[in-house]
């Protein structure tokens, strides 16, 4: 089992790999194949399937109804691309919930990014390690003027902004700044929904609950962190209000979780 996770993974990385140097209509998600469809290995944060809260080990079986079972991950890809700014229905899996959401593609650029020039940019030092703050400079040098830069990545995966990698096999993915900004889509599911999110900083979160019971708010990174688990025992319905401590929290993206009694809603929201 141990084996076939790791070669599945590997097909993601070469499909992140491959990717470089293109420009296409995308929803910002890295992928491998499954026998129902595909599961998402990374998030891109800023993409539109960030801010229509696609989280890592997602399954996605469907696009706009028609199945993705039995594709191969080529095949996959293609349906997921598509043209800029059209909507798109996703059927996704996550755990044991259905749900449907619809986003639009946006316009993603994915390029390598030279090693040399990394290490030029600072020191000249080959062996030398880069934050993903470090490499993100030397990117942006080199992203057209009409896109922005989302994440810079290293063998498919998004390099956290605690970790520090080699200057090889990295790859920049940008958006047209005319696509870099989503509304946060409506997500029609199969389970229900547990509330809306009202207000989002450092030292609070507020939240609307449909219905009565007790709730659990959960605040996930655009890494997919976790970086806080609130709960609000026997809840009423209507707008609650709970406290947490954000003050070292990254300025950036986040999804927020609301989860009652198996229902569960999704909302992007940013700290300054």
């Amino acid at each position: 089992m141990k084996l076939l996770t790791k070669t599945a993974c590997a097909l993601a990385f070469a499909a992140t790999a491959a990717m470089a140097g293109e420009s296409f209509g995308g929803i910002g998600v890295t992928i491998y194949a499954t026998d129902d469809g595909v599961r998402v290995v990374e998030v891109i944060p800023g993409s539109p399937a960030f801010e229509a809260g696609l989280e890592k080990d997602d399954r996605i079986i469907a696009v706009d109804g028609n199945s993705l079972a039995g594709n191969d991950l080529e095949e996959s890809k293609d349906i997921l691309r598509g043209t800029v700014g059209k909507p798109v229905e996703l059927s996704i899996v996550r755990e044991k919930e259905k749900m449907s959401v619809t986003l639009r593609r946006a316009q993603i650029a994915v390029n390598e990014i030279d090693a040399a020039s990394v290490q030029e940019w600072y020191d000249g030092s080959s062996s030398k390690a880069y934050s993903a703050a470090e490499i993100a400079e030397v990117a942006r040098k080199n992203l057209g003027e009409n896109y922005e830069l989302l994440s810079v990545m290293k063998e498919g995966r998004v390099i956290p902004e605690d970790m520090t990698v080699g200057a090889s096999e990295l790859s920049a993915v940008a958006i047209e700044k005319a696509d870099a900004s989503f509304e946060m889509p409506q997500t029609k599911s199969q389970v229900r929904s547990a509330g809306s999110l009202k207000g989002f900083n450092r030292n609070q979160v507020s939240f609307d609950l449909k219905r009565e019971g007790s709730a659990i708010i959960r605040i996930v990174s655009a890494n997919g962190e976790e970086l806080a688990r609130l709960t609000a025992d026997h809840a009423k319905a209507g707008f609650q209000t709970l406290t947490w401590n954000g003050k070292n929290a990254a300025a950036g993206r986040y999804i927020v979780h609301i989860e009652q009694n198996g229902a569960s809603s999704a909302a992007a929201a940013e700290l300054k």
